[in-house]
Protein backbone atom coordinates (compact mmCIF):
# COMPACT_ATOMS: atom_id res chain seq x y z
CA UNK A 1 0.00 0.00 0.00
CA UNK A 2 1.15 3.50 -0.79
CA UNK A 3 2.04 6.19 1.76
CA UNK A 4 -0.48 8.58 0.10
CA UNK A 5 -3.45 5.57 -0.10
CA UNK A 6 -2.32 5.02 3.96
CA UNK A 7 -3.10 8.61 4.37
CA UNK A 8 -6.53 7.71 2.17
CA UNK A 9 -7.04 5.23 4.36
CA UNK A 10 -6.56 7.52 7.96
CA UNK A 11 -9.35 9.87 6.38
CA UNK A 12 -11.74 6.86 5.91
CA UNK A 13 -11.14 5.65 9.33
CA UNK A 14 -11.72 8.74 11.62
CA UNK A 15 -15.06 9.57 9.39
CA UNK A 16 -16.30 5.35 10.27
CA UNK A 17 -15.37 5.98 13.95
CA UNK A 18 -17.25 9.19 13.60
CA UNK A 19 -14.70 11.96 14.41
CA UNK A 20 -16.29 13.68 11.88
CA UNK A 21 8.55 40.41 17.02
CA UNK A 22 11.30 39.64 18.83
CA UNK A 23 10.79 42.18 21.64
CA UNK A 24 10.37 40.08 24.99
CA UNK A 25 9.23 42.27 27.44
CA UNK A 26 8.00 40.35 30.51
CA UNK A 27 8.03 37.83 32.79
CA UNK A 28 4.91 36.10 34.03
CA UNK A 29 4.80 38.08 36.52
CA UNK A 30 3.77 41.02 34.86
CA UNK A 31 1.48 39.75 32.27
CA UNK A 32 -2.15 37.40 32.72
CA UNK A 33 -3.59 35.49 30.41
CA UNK A 34 -7.29 35.54 29.98
CA UNK A 35 -8.62 32.18 29.77
CA UNK A 36 -11.91 32.72 30.48
CA UNK A 37 -14.90 31.30 28.45
CA UNK A 38 -12.28 29.05 26.59
CA UNK A 39 -13.44 25.68 25.50
CA UNK A 40 -11.03 22.76 26.02
CA UNK A 41 -8.57 23.30 23.49
CA UNK A 42 -7.04 21.25 20.78
CA UNK A 43 -3.55 20.48 22.10
CA UNK A 44 0.00 20.22 19.38
CA UNK A 45 2.97 18.97 21.82
CA UNK A 46 6.11 19.44 19.10
CA UNK A 47 9.32 17.63 20.70
CA UNK A 48 12.41 17.87 19.34
CA UNK A 49 15.14 14.86 19.22
CA UNK A 50 18.62 15.85 21.10
CA UNK A 51 17.28 19.76 20.20
CA UNK A 52 19.95 21.99 21.83
CA UNK A 53 19.17 25.47 23.98
CA UNK A 54 21.18 27.14 21.83
CA UNK A 55 20.31 25.45 18.08
CA UNK A 56 16.80 27.68 17.65
CA UNK A 57 16.73 31.30 16.41
CA UNK A 58 14.61 32.21 19.84
CA UNK A 59 17.56 31.31 21.79
CA UNK A 60 20.05 33.22 19.30
CA UNK A 61 21.55 30.66 17.43
CA UNK A 62 23.14 33.06 14.61
CA UNK A 63 22.97 30.76 11.57
CA UNK A 64 20.04 28.60 12.06
CA UNK A 65 17.22 28.94 10.11
CA UNK A 66 13.69 28.86 12.03
CA UNK A 67 11.63 31.29 11.29
CA UNK A 68 8.26 29.25 12.07
CA UNK A 69 9.25 28.22 15.21
CA UNK A 70 10.59 31.60 16.24
CA UNK A 71 7.51 33.44 15.38
CA UNK A 72 5.26 30.87 17.58
CA UNK A 73 7.74 31.69 20.46
CA UNK A 74 7.76 35.21 19.70
CA UNK A 75 3.87 35.31 19.75
CA UNK A 76 3.53 33.03 22.93
CA UNK A 77 5.52 32.61 26.20
CA UNK A 78 9.51 31.58 25.82
CA UNK A 79 10.22 29.60 29.29
CA UNK A 80 13.56 29.83 29.32
CA UNK A 81 14.10 27.55 32.99
CA UNK A 82 12.14 24.40 31.32
CA UNK A 83 14.04 20.82 32.14
CA UNK A 84 13.67 17.49 30.68
CA UNK A 85 12.50 14.70 32.90
CA UNK A 86 16.05 12.52 31.84
CA UNK A 87 19.27 13.08 29.89
CA UNK A 88 18.51 10.19 26.96
CA UNK A 89 15.78 9.66 25.26
CA UNK A 90 13.32 7.14 26.60
CA UNK A 91 13.55 8.59 30.36
CA UNK A 92 12.21 11.73 28.79
CA UNK A 93 9.65 10.72 26.75
CA UNK A 94 8.09 8.64 30.29
CA UNK A 95 8.53 11.86 32.29
CA UNK A 96 6.64 13.49 29.59
CA UNK A 97 4.16 11.62 28.79
CA UNK A 98 3.39 10.47 32.14
CA UNK A 99 4.62 12.94 34.91
CA UNK A 100 6.17 10.85 36.74
CA UNK A 101 10.35 10.97 37.30
CA UNK A 102 11.08 7.97 35.08
CA UNK A 103 12.79 6.11 37.72
CA UNK A 104 9.89 5.89 39.90
CA UNK A 105 8.51 3.61 36.90
CA UNK A 106 11.78 1.91 36.35
CA UNK A 107 11.69 2.72 32.57
CA UNK A 108 15.68 2.64 31.64
CA UNK A 109 17.04 5.67 29.96
CA UNK A 110 17.16 4.11 26.19
CA UNK A 111 15.24 1.48 25.63
CA UNK A 112 17.02 -0.98 22.70
CA UNK A 113 15.42 -1.93 19.58
CA UNK A 114 15.11 -5.82 20.91
CA UNK A 115 13.56 -4.99 24.37
CA UNK A 116 11.44 -7.13 25.79
CA UNK A 117 10.24 -4.76 27.88
CA UNK A 118 8.46 -1.11 27.53
CA UNK A 119 6.17 2.05 29.24
CA UNK A 120 4.18 -0.56 31.71
CA UNK A 121 0.56 -0.87 30.16
CA UNK A 122 -0.82 0.47 33.70
CA UNK A 123 1.15 3.66 33.10
CA UNK A 124 -1.32 6.35 32.34
CA UNK A 125 -0.06 8.54 29.67
CA UNK A 126 -1.58 12.09 28.70
CA UNK A 127 -3.38 10.95 25.38
CA UNK A 128 -4.82 7.92 28.21
CA UNK A 129 -6.09 11.28 30.31
CA UNK A 130 -7.06 13.67 27.61
CA UNK A 131 -9.06 10.44 26.12
CA UNK A 132 -11.32 10.59 29.19
CA UNK A 133 -12.10 14.52 28.26
CA UNK A 134 -12.95 13.05 24.85
CA UNK A 135 -9.91 14.26 22.85
CA UNK A 136 -9.18 12.48 19.76
CA UNK A 137 -5.58 11.44 19.81
CA UNK A 138 -2.61 11.13 17.03
CA UNK A 139 0.93 10.89 17.71
CA UNK A 140 3.64 11.00 14.58
CA UNK A 141 7.27 11.06 15.00
CA UNK A 142 9.79 8.92 17.35
CA UNK A 143 8.08 6.99 20.09
CA UNK A 144 10.64 4.96 21.86
CA UNK A 145 9.08 3.41 24.86
CA UNK A 146 9.28 -0.26 23.60
CA UNK A 147 8.63 -1.37 20.45
CA UNK A 148 6.48 -4.38 21.12
CA UNK A 149 2.55 -4.25 20.02
CA UNK A 150 1.24 -3.66 23.77
CA UNK A 151 4.03 -0.91 24.07
CA UNK A 152 3.68 1.38 21.61
CA UNK A 153 1.32 4.32 21.20
CA UNK A 154 -1.98 2.56 20.04
CA UNK A 155 -1.48 0.78 23.39
CA UNK A 156 -0.95 4.15 25.28
CA UNK A 157 -3.89 6.18 24.86
CA UNK A 158 -3.38 7.06 20.93
CA UNK A 159 -5.79 6.51 17.86
CA UNK A 160 -3.31 6.33 14.97
CA UNK A 161 0.64 6.75 14.84
CA UNK A 162 3.30 7.15 12.30
CA UNK A 163 6.70 7.00 13.17
CA UNK A 164 9.96 5.12 13.91
CA UNK A 165 9.67 3.09 17.33
CA UNK A 166 12.83 4.09 18.42
CA UNK A 167 15.91 6.61 17.59
CA UNK A 168 16.98 7.10 14.40
CA UNK A 169 20.97 5.81 14.87
CA UNK A 170 19.26 2.28 15.89
CA UNK A 171 19.57 0.50 12.34
CA UNK A 172 20.87 1.79 8.70
CA UNK A 173 18.21 3.50 6.64
CA UNK A 174 18.04 4.43 3.16
CA UNK A 175 18.49 7.60 1.29
CA UNK A 176 16.57 8.00 -1.77
CA UNK A 177 18.15 10.73 -4.65
CA UNK A 178 17.04 14.41 -5.34
CA UNK A 179 16.10 15.77 -8.73
CA UNK A 180 15.37 12.18 -10.48
CA UNK A 181 18.65 10.92 -9.62
CA UNK A 182 19.00 7.02 -9.17
CA UNK A 183 18.67 5.73 -5.46
CA UNK A 184 21.63 6.21 -3.78
CA UNK A 185 20.96 3.53 -1.12
CA UNK A 186 22.33 2.98 2.22
CA UNK A 187 26.08 4.20 1.84
CA UNK A 188 26.74 0.64 2.83
CA UNK A 189 30.40 -0.41 3.79
CA UNK A 190 30.61 -4.31 2.10
CA UNK A 191 32.68 -4.82 5.24
CA UNK A 192 30.87 -3.04 8.02
CA UNK A 193 29.43 -5.70 10.37
CA UNK A 194 26.21 -6.06 12.46
CA UNK A 195 28.12 -5.80 15.47
CA UNK A 196 30.09 -2.40 14.31
CA UNK A 197 26.93 -1.41 13.59
CA UNK A 198 25.54 -1.99 16.61
CA UNK A 199 28.17 -0.26 18.30
CA UNK A 200 27.90 3.06 16.46
CA UNK A 201 24.22 3.33 18.54
CA UNK A 202 24.20 1.63 21.96
CA UNK A 203 27.53 1.06 23.31
CA UNK A 204 28.02 4.91 24.66
CA UNK A 205 24.16 3.95 26.06
CA UNK A 206 25.22 0.98 27.68
CA UNK A 207 28.45 2.11 29.13
CA UNK A 208 26.72 4.96 30.84
CA UNK A 209 24.48 2.92 32.56
CA UNK A 210 21.46 4.24 30.20
CA UNK A 211 19.89 0.40 28.73
CA UNK A 212 19.30 -2.49 30.15
CA UNK A 213 21.14 -5.78 28.70
CA UNK A 214 19.76 -7.09 25.71
CA UNK A 215 21.27 -9.80 22.77
CA UNK A 216 21.54 -6.28 21.02
CA UNK A 217 24.10 -4.86 23.80
CA UNK A 218 26.23 -7.91 24.03
CA UNK A 219 26.58 -8.37 20.31
CA UNK A 220 28.09 -4.94 20.29
CA UNK A 221 30.68 -6.27 23.09
CA UNK A 222 31.53 -8.64 20.74
CA UNK A 223 29.93 -11.85 23.24
CA UNK A 224 27.11 -12.67 20.90
CA UNK A 225 28.15 -14.00 17.23
CA UNK A 226 26.27 -11.41 14.95
CA UNK A 227 25.17 -13.94 12.62
CA UNK A 228 22.62 -15.35 15.00
CA UNK A 229 20.90 -12.05 15.87
CA UNK A 230 17.24 -11.18 15.10
CA UNK A 231 17.97 -9.19 11.88
CA UNK A 232 14.94 -6.83 12.96
CA UNK A 233 18.15 -4.79 14.10
CA UNK A 234 19.72 -3.85 11.48
CA UNK A 235 17.20 -1.57 9.37
CA UNK A 236 14.81 1.11 10.77
CA UNK A 237 11.64 0.46 10.31
CA UNK A 238 8.74 3.13 9.86
CA UNK A 239 5.10 1.98 11.54
CA UNK A 240 2.23 2.95 10.96
CA UNK A 241 -0.92 2.30 13.66
CA UNK A 242 -5.03 2.37 13.18
CA UNK A 243 -8.01 1.37 14.60
CA UNK A 244 -11.19 0.80 12.85
CA UNK A 245 -13.03 1.11 16.44
CA UNK A 246 -13.33 -2.68 16.84
CA UNK A 247 -9.28 -3.39 16.41
CA UNK A 248 -5.88 -2.09 16.31
CA UNK A 249 -3.68 -2.76 13.25
CA UNK A 250 0.09 -2.27 12.96
CA UNK A 251 1.90 -2.05 9.74
CA UNK A 252 5.84 -1.85 8.60
CA UNK A 253 5.52 0.45 5.64
CA UNK A 254 9.22 0.45 5.06
CA UNK A 255 12.39 -1.29 6.50
CA UNK A 256 14.88 0.27 5.86
CA UNK A 257 12.97 3.40 5.54
CA UNK A 258 14.14 5.89 3.70
CA UNK A 259 15.02 9.07 5.37
CA UNK A 260 14.50 11.35 2.64
CA UNK A 261 11.00 11.63 1.85
CA UNK A 262 10.71 10.74 5.71
CA UNK A 263 9.94 14.57 6.39
CA UNK A 264 7.28 14.42 3.83
CA UNK A 265 5.66 11.49 5.55
CA UNK A 266 5.46 12.97 8.78
CA UNK A 267 3.87 15.98 7.43
CA UNK A 268 1.21 14.77 5.27
CA UNK A 269 -0.27 12.46 8.43
CA UNK A 270 -0.27 15.54 10.67
CA UNK A 271 -1.79 17.78 8.14
CA UNK A 272 -4.26 14.61 7.47
CA UNK A 273 -4.80 14.31 11.43
CA UNK A 274 -5.63 18.14 11.90
CA UNK A 275 -7.91 17.91 8.64
CA UNK A 276 -9.89 15.34 9.71
CA UNK A 277 -10.48 16.66 13.13
CA UNK A 278 -11.05 20.43 12.33
CA UNK A 279 -14.84 19.92 12.02
CA UNK A 280 -15.41 17.70 15.10
CA UNK A 281 -17.21 18.87 17.90
CA UNK A 282 -14.34 16.96 19.97
CA UNK A 283 -10.99 18.40 20.72
CA UNK A 284 -7.84 16.37 19.61
CA UNK A 285 -4.43 15.87 21.17
CA UNK A 286 -1.52 15.84 18.42
CA UNK A 287 1.98 14.54 19.34
CA UNK A 288 5.11 15.31 17.16
CA UNK A 289 7.98 14.14 18.52
CA UNK A 290 10.25 14.69 15.89
CA UNK A 291 12.86 12.01 15.00
CA UNK A 292 15.02 14.86 13.53
CA UNK A 293 17.95 16.11 14.45
CA UNK A 294 18.76 12.80 16.56
CA UNK A 295 21.76 11.87 14.73
CA UNK A 296 22.02 8.53 11.95
CA UNK A 297 23.88 5.42 12.02
CA UNK A 298 26.72 6.08 10.25
CA UNK A 299 26.08 4.85 7.26
CA UNK A 300 24.06 8.54 6.42
CA UNK A 301 26.68 11.63 4.99
CA UNK A 302 27.41 13.99 8.10
CA UNK A 303 25.17 11.57 10.27
CA UNK A 304 22.02 13.60 9.19
CA UNK A 305 19.19 14.17 7.15
CA UNK A 306 16.86 15.94 5.57
CA UNK A 307 14.34 16.19 2.29
CA UNK A 308 15.14 17.02 -0.92
CA UNK A 309 14.15 21.13 -0.31
CA UNK A 310 15.89 21.31 2.17
CA UNK A 311 19.34 19.43 1.57
CA UNK A 312 22.08 21.95 1.20
CA UNK A 313 20.54 24.69 2.10
CA UNK A 314 21.90 26.12 5.48
CA UNK A 315 24.79 28.03 6.25
CA UNK A 316 24.60 25.80 9.70
CA UNK A 317 25.59 22.58 7.07
CA UNK A 318 23.40 19.00 7.73
CA UNK A 319 22.09 19.66 11.20
CA UNK A 320 20.78 23.07 9.91
CA UNK A 321 19.00 21.50 7.04
CA UNK A 322 17.88 18.81 9.47
CA UNK A 323 16.41 21.81 11.53
CA UNK A 324 15.17 23.78 9.11
CA UNK A 325 12.74 20.67 7.86
CA UNK A 326 11.77 20.53 11.44
CA UNK A 327 10.51 24.08 11.22
CA UNK A 328 8.67 23.26 7.84
CA UNK A 329 6.84 21.15 9.40
CA UNK A 330 5.99 23.09 12.19
CA UNK A 331 4.47 25.78 10.17
CA UNK A 332 2.89 23.83 8.35
CA UNK A 333 0.54 22.31 11.41
CA UNK A 334 0.41 25.94 11.98
CA UNK A 335 -0.97 26.83 9.09
CA UNK A 336 -3.31 23.99 8.54
CA UNK A 337 -4.51 25.21 11.91
CA UNK A 338 -5.15 28.11 10.42
CA UNK A 339 -6.92 27.09 7.55
CA UNK A 340 -9.24 24.89 9.18
CA UNK A 341 -10.14 27.43 11.71
CA UNK A 342 -9.14 26.20 14.86
CA UNK A 343 -5.69 28.15 15.20
CA UNK A 344 -7.56 30.26 17.86
CA UNK A 345 -8.87 27.25 20.30
CA UNK A 346 -5.42 25.60 19.56
CA UNK A 347 -2.36 25.51 22.49
CA UNK A 348 0.92 24.72 20.83
CA UNK A 349 3.84 23.43 23.27
CA UNK A 350 7.22 22.86 21.86
CA UNK A 351 10.45 21.35 23.92
CA UNK A 352 13.30 18.82 23.49
CA UNK A 353 13.71 15.95 24.86
CA UNK A 354 17.29 16.16 26.20
CA UNK A 355 20.18 18.38 25.21
CA UNK A 356 22.98 17.63 22.11
CA UNK A 357 24.90 14.73 21.85
CA UNK A 358 28.17 17.05 21.19
CA UNK A 359 30.85 13.67 20.96
CA UNK A 360 28.70 13.72 17.53
CA UNK A 361 30.52 17.25 16.70
CA UNK A 362 28.90 19.40 14.15
CA UNK A 363 26.59 16.69 13.38
CA UNK A 364 24.87 17.63 16.73
CA UNK A 365 23.57 20.22 17.90
CA UNK A 366 24.75 23.18 20.90
CA UNK A 367 23.91 23.84 24.35
CA UNK A 368 24.14 27.72 23.72
CA UNK A 369 25.58 29.54 27.02
CA UNK A 370 25.36 26.05 29.25
CA UNK A 371 28.84 24.73 29.06
CA UNK A 372 29.34 23.84 32.49
CA UNK A 373 32.71 25.09 32.32
CA UNK A 374 33.64 24.40 36.26
CA UNK A 375 33.13 20.68 35.11
CA UNK A 376 36.84 21.14 33.40
CA UNK A 377 35.40 19.15 30.41
CA UNK A 378 33.68 19.95 26.98
CA UNK A 379 31.42 17.35 26.85
CA UNK A 380 28.24 18.32 29.43
CA UNK A 381 25.00 17.80 27.32
CA UNK A 382 23.09 14.80 26.58
CA UNK A 383 23.48 12.21 28.92
CA UNK A 384 24.79 14.28 31.56
CA UNK A 385 22.61 16.87 34.13
CA UNK A 386 24.73 19.39 33.10
CA UNK A 387 22.45 22.46 32.38
CA UNK A 388 23.37 21.56 28.93
CA UNK A 389 22.12 17.99 29.49
CA UNK A 390 18.81 18.81 30.74
CA UNK A 391 17.79 22.54 30.03
CA UNK A 392 15.83 22.86 26.85
CA UNK A 393 14.27 25.50 24.49
CA UNK A 394 10.70 25.66 24.91
CA UNK A 395 7.71 27.81 24.89
CA UNK A 396 3.79 27.68 24.99
CA UNK A 397 1.51 29.61 22.71
CA UNK A 398 -2.17 29.99 22.15
CA UNK A 399 -3.19 32.83 19.85
CA UNK A 400 -5.45 34.96 22.34
CA UNK A 401 -4.82 33.40 25.23
CA UNK A 402 -1.35 33.48 26.21
CA UNK A 403 0.18 37.24 26.24
CA UNK A 404 2.77 37.70 23.23
CA UNK A 405 6.47 38.59 23.30
CA UNK A 406 6.25 37.68 26.92
CA UNK A 407 8.74 34.88 29.28
CA UNK A 408 9.66 33.15 32.18
CA UNK A 409 12.51 32.69 33.94
CA UNK A 410 9.98 30.27 36.48
CA UNK A 411 11.49 26.78 36.67
CA UNK A 412 9.19 24.38 34.68
CA UNK A 413 9.39 20.73 33.63
CA UNK A 414 8.39 18.17 31.05
CA UNK A 415 7.10 16.13 33.89
CA UNK A 416 4.55 19.43 34.51
CA UNK A 417 3.32 18.63 31.07
CA UNK A 418 0.56 16.10 32.33
CA UNK A 419 -1.03 17.69 35.45
CA UNK A 420 -1.23 21.32 33.82
CA UNK A 421 -3.04 19.68 30.84
CA UNK A 422 -5.26 17.50 33.07
CA UNK A 423 -5.67 20.65 35.35
CA UNK A 424 -6.33 22.59 31.90
CA UNK A 425 -8.91 20.30 30.68
CA UNK A 426 -11.02 19.21 34.43
CA UNK A 427 -9.51 15.98 34.52
CA UNK A 428 -8.46 14.92 38.18
CA UNK A 429 -4.88 13.34 38.59
CA UNK A 430 -5.11 9.60 38.97
CA UNK A 431 -5.18 9.09 43.17
CA UNK A 432 -3.54 5.65 42.70
CA UNK A 433 -0.20 6.88 42.10
CA UNK A 434 2.23 9.67 42.82
CA UNK A 435 2.87 12.34 40.22
CA UNK A 436 6.43 14.17 40.41
CA UNK A 437 5.28 17.25 38.04
CA UNK A 438 3.02 20.06 38.82
CA UNK A 439 0.33 21.95 37.73
CA UNK A 440 1.96 24.58 36.43
CA UNK A 441 -0.92 26.88 34.51
CA UNK A 442 0.12 29.82 36.79
CA UNK A 443 3.39 30.24 34.91
CA UNK A 444 1.99 29.15 31.25
CA UNK A 445 -0.74 31.40 31.77
CA UNK A 446 0.26 34.47 33.96
CA UNK A 447 -2.26 33.49 36.52
CA UNK A 448 -1.60 34.24 40.19
CA UNK A 449 2.22 35.68 40.54
CA UNK A 450 2.87 33.59 37.61
CA UNK A 451 5.56 31.44 40.63
CA UNK A 452 6.58 28.39 39.90
CA UNK A 453 4.84 25.21 41.42
CA UNK A 454 8.30 23.87 42.22
CA UNK A 455 10.00 24.47 45.32
CA UNK A 456 12.67 21.41 44.82
CA UNK A 457 12.82 19.72 41.23
CA UNK A 458 15.18 16.31 41.19
CA UNK A 459 17.05 15.40 38.28
CA UNK A 460 18.38 11.97 38.31
CA UNK A 461 20.77 10.13 35.21
CA UNK A 462 20.35 6.67 36.11
CA UNK A 463 17.09 4.29 36.72
CA UNK A 464 18.42 2.65 39.86
CA UNK A 465 20.88 6.00 41.44
CA UNK A 466 19.84 8.75 43.80
CA UNK A 467 19.21 11.95 42.12
CA UNK A 468 22.34 13.36 40.86
CA UNK A 469 20.84 17.15 41.14
CA UNK A 470 18.50 19.49 41.92
CA UNK A 471 16.96 22.77 41.22
CA UNK A 472 15.99 25.44 44.23
CA UNK A 473 14.98 28.61 43.03
CA UNK A 474 17.75 30.36 42.11
CA UNK A 475 20.40 27.90 42.84
CA UNK A 476 21.52 24.47 41.32
CA UNK A 477 23.08 21.69 43.48
CA UNK A 478 24.91 18.74 42.14
CA UNK A 479 25.29 15.46 44.11
CA UNK A 480 26.91 13.50 41.74
CA UNK A 481 28.52 15.10 38.38
CA UNK A 482 29.51 13.41 35.18
CA UNK A 483 30.02 13.87 31.59
CA UNK A 484 28.22 13.37 28.33
CA UNK A 485 27.05 10.41 26.54
CA UNK A 486 30.62 9.27 24.85
CA UNK A 487 32.49 10.98 27.52
CA UNK A 488 35.62 12.76 26.91
CA UNK A 489 39.25 12.64 27.21
CA UNK A 490 40.72 15.08 29.78
CA UNK A 491 41.56 14.43 33.06
CA UNK A 492 38.92 15.01 35.01
CA UNK A 493 36.41 13.79 32.59
CA UNK A 494 35.13 11.46 35.39
CA UNK A 495 32.15 10.56 37.55
CA UNK A 496 32.76 12.93 41.02
CA UNK A 497 30.80 13.02 44.09
CA UNK A 498 30.00 16.06 46.48
CA UNK A 499 29.92 15.47 49.86
CA UNK A 500 28.85 16.68 52.32
CA UNK A 501 28.12 19.49 50.78
CA UNK A 502 26.72 19.38 46.88
CA UNK A 503 28.73 21.55 44.15
CA UNK A 504 26.09 24.55 44.62
CA UNK A 505 25.75 27.30 42.01
CA UNK A 506 23.46 30.42 41.53
CA UNK A 507 22.14 29.27 38.49
CA UNK A 508 19.74 32.79 38.14
CA UNK A 509 23.26 34.67 38.10
CA UNK A 510 25.73 32.04 36.47
CA UNK A 511 23.59 29.79 34.06
CA UNK A 512 27.20 29.00 32.49
CA UNK A 513 27.65 26.94 35.56
CA UNK A 514 31.36 28.93 35.96
CA UNK A 515 31.29 30.07 39.25
CA UNK A 516 30.46 27.09 42.28
CA UNK A 517 29.30 28.43 45.75
CA UNK A 518 31.03 25.19 47.71
CA UNK A 519 34.52 23.54 46.86
CA UNK A 520 35.65 19.97 47.06
CA UNK A 521 32.73 19.05 49.20
CA UNK A 522 33.22 21.31 52.37
CA UNK A 523 30.43 23.34 54.22
CA UNK A 524 30.13 26.70 53.30
CA UNK A 525 31.30 29.27 56.28
CA UNK A 526 28.65 32.09 54.73
CA UNK A 527 25.28 32.24 56.30
CA UNK A 528 23.10 32.21 54.08
CA UNK A 529 24.28 30.14 51.31
CA UNK A 530 25.15 27.62 54.66
CA UNK A 531 21.08 28.23 54.89
CA UNK A 532 20.56 26.94 50.89
CA UNK A 533 22.72 24.31 51.32
CA UNK A 534 21.10 22.27 54.60
CA UNK A 535 17.61 23.24 52.80
CA UNK A 536 18.67 20.91 50.06
CA UNK A 537 20.20 18.26 51.85
CA UNK A 538 17.05 17.69 53.75
CA UNK A 539 15.00 17.96 50.39
CA UNK A 540 17.85 15.15 49.43
CA UNK A 541 17.16 13.23 52.42
CA UNK A 542 13.35 12.63 51.94
CA UNK A 543 13.37 12.05 47.91
CA UNK A 544 15.92 9.31 48.97
CA UNK A 545 13.49 8.12 51.67
CA UNK A 546 10.25 8.47 49.37
CA UNK A 547 10.93 7.53 45.94
CA UNK A 548 10.62 3.81 44.89
CA UNK A 549 12.33 2.30 41.91
CA UNK A 550 9.89 0.48 39.46
CA UNK A 551 10.79 -2.56 37.85
CA UNK A 552 9.84 -3.82 34.99
CA UNK A 553 8.49 -6.95 34.07
CA UNK A 554 8.33 -7.99 30.20
CA UNK A 555 4.48 -8.75 28.57
CA UNK A 556 3.91 -12.57 27.88
CA UNK A 557 5.61 -13.46 24.68
CA UNK A 558 8.59 -14.87 22.96
CA UNK A 559 11.79 -13.20 21.27
CA UNK A 560 12.37 -11.91 18.67
CA UNK A 561 10.76 -9.19 19.79
CA UNK A 562 12.50 -6.83 17.04
CA UNK A 563 10.20 -5.00 14.10
CA UNK A 564 10.87 -6.62 11.14
CA UNK A 565 8.65 -6.14 7.59
CA UNK A 566 9.39 -10.14 6.65
CA UNK A 567 11.99 -12.50 8.23
CA UNK A 568 11.99 -14.61 5.33
CA UNK A 569 13.36 -11.41 4.00
CA UNK A 570 15.81 -10.54 6.52
CA UNK A 571 13.29 -7.40 7.36
CA UNK A 572 14.52 -5.87 4.31
CA UNK A 573 11.97 -5.57 2.18
CA UNK A 574 12.91 -2.19 0.50
CA UNK A 575 16.52 -1.66 0.52
CA UNK A 576 18.20 -2.64 -3.09
CA UNK A 577 20.02 -0.71 -4.21
CA UNK A 578 22.91 -0.49 -1.82
CA UNK A 579 25.78 1.27 -2.78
Amino acid sequence: MSFRSIIAVVATIFLFAGYCGNNAVADAGAHHSDRSGTSKPNIVLFYVDDLGYGDVGFTGHPSTHTPNIDSLAYNGKILTSWYSGCSVCSGSRAALLTGRQYTRIGTPGVFNPDSDVGLPQNETTIASQLKKAGYSTGCVGKWHLGQRDMYLPLAHGFDTYLGIPYSDDMGEARRSGCNNASDHGMYSQPNKSKAKRARDAILSYAEGGFTRETDYVRMARGEIDPEIMDPAVDYLPLLYQYSNGTSNFTQVLEQPLDFTQLGQKYNDFAQSFLRNHSASSSPFFLYMPFSHVHTTASNQPALQYAGCTFQNTSSRGPFGDALAEVDWMVGNVVQTLKEEGIYNNTLIIFSGDNGPWMIKQLSAGSPGLFFATAADYWNVGKGSTWEGGIREASFVHWNGVITPTSRTNEVVSALDVFPTLSKLTGIPLPTDRIYDGKDATDVWFGENGGKSPHEFLFFYNDAFQPPSAVRYGSYKAHFRTSPGLGGCSEPDCYVKHYSPAPLLFNISQDPSEAYPLTTNGTMPADPSVLHVVNSILSAYEEEVKTLHYGKLHPAPGSPPYGVCCDRSRNCDCNGNPYI
